[in-house]
C-alpha cells in the first residue's frame, strides 16, 4: 500500500508481505497445515466450500490462485480449469509449491501483490483469493484488495473474510479487556456486498467455515450479468 502514490499513514501490511520470502519458513508454514489435527480438518472444510462455489459458477478457462502460498488449496478448484496462474507475493511460497504440490491442470507461476495484479481488467475468469484480508491492518488494504480482484476477474471472485459479526470475532471482543489481544481485522457482510455492488458485482454467498471454530467465511462475488 506504500506505492499507491497516496499517504497511508504508518499502519500497512508491508511487514506482512515480507514474511514467506524465504523457502524455509514457506515450507514450515505448508507443513502445519499437513502435520496438525485441527488444520487438516479445517483444509478439508474448505475444499468443501470452494468446490462448491466453483460449481455454481461453471468451468472456467483460467483461474488466478492470489496468493497461493504453497499449492494448499490449488488442487479443490483445479480441475475446473483449464489453467490455474499460482502467484503470491512472496518467493518462497511460490518455490515451495512449484516443488512440492501436483495437479494435472496446467499451470503459471509468477510473483505478484494483490494490491498491484500485473494482468489486464477481466483477463481470467475467476479469482481465488484465500486468508488474506484478515492480514490486511486497515480497512482501505482491504478494500483496495477486492477492487483489484473484482478488475482483472471476468467472472466471480472467491475471497475470504473475517466476519465482524462471528462468535469467535465476539468473543474476543468482550474478552479483550482482560488478556489485551489486538483486535481481529475484519469485514461485515454487508460491507462486502457494498463493495462489491461498487465494482459492478453482487455477493451471491458467503458461508463460514465454522460458527464456532473460525470467524472466516468465504465470499462467492460475481459480476453482474454472471448467472448462477
Amino acid at each position: 500500500s506504500e506505492t499507491w502514490g497516496e499517504p497511508q499513514g504508518t499502519t500497512q501490511s508491508k511487514a506482512y508481505q515480507g514474511a514467506y520470502e524465504r523457502v524455509d519458513r514457506a515450507l514450515t508454514y505448508n507443513w502445519n497445515y499437513r502435520a496438525q489435527l485441527l488444520k487438516r480438518s479445517s483444509t478439508r472444510r474448505e475444499y468443501e466450500l470452494l468446490r462448491r462455489h466453483v460449481r455454481r459458477v461453471g468451468r472456467s478457462r483460467i483461474i488466478l490462485d492470489l496468493p497461493c502460498g504453497g499449492g494448499r488449496l490449488t488442487p479443490a478448484f483445479a480441475d475446473s480449469a483449464d489453467l490455474v496462474i499460482e502467484a503470491d507475493i512472496a518467493i518462497g511460497q511460490v518455490l515451495y509449491g512449484r516443488a512440492e504440490s501436483s495437479v494435472r491442470t496446467p499451470r503459471i507461476w509468477m510473483t505478484a501483490s494483490a494490491f498491484h495484479i500485473p494482468l489486464k481488467d477481466s483477463s481470467v475468469d475467476g479469482t481465488v483469493c484465500v486468508r488474506l484480508s484478515h492480514h490486511l491492518p486497515t480497512a482501505a488494504e482491504r478494500e483496495r484488495l477486492l477492487r483489484e480482484l473484482l478488475r482483472v476477474s471476468r467472472r466471480f471472485v472467491i475471497m475470504t473474510y473475517f466476519d465482524h459479526h462471528s462468535l469467535k470475532n465476539t468473543l474476543r471482543r468482550l474478552t479483550r479487556p482482560f488478556n489485551r489481544k489486538p483486535p481481529k481485522m475484519t469485514m461485515m457482510t454487508a460491507d462486502v456486498a457494498k463493495l462489491a455492488s461498487a465494482s459492478g458485482a453482487r455477493l451471491v454467498a458467503a458461508p463460514a467455515l465454522s460458527h464456532i471454530g473460525s470467524g472466516h467465511r468465504y465470499a462467492l462475488i460475481v459480476k453482474d450479468g454472471v448467472g448462477v
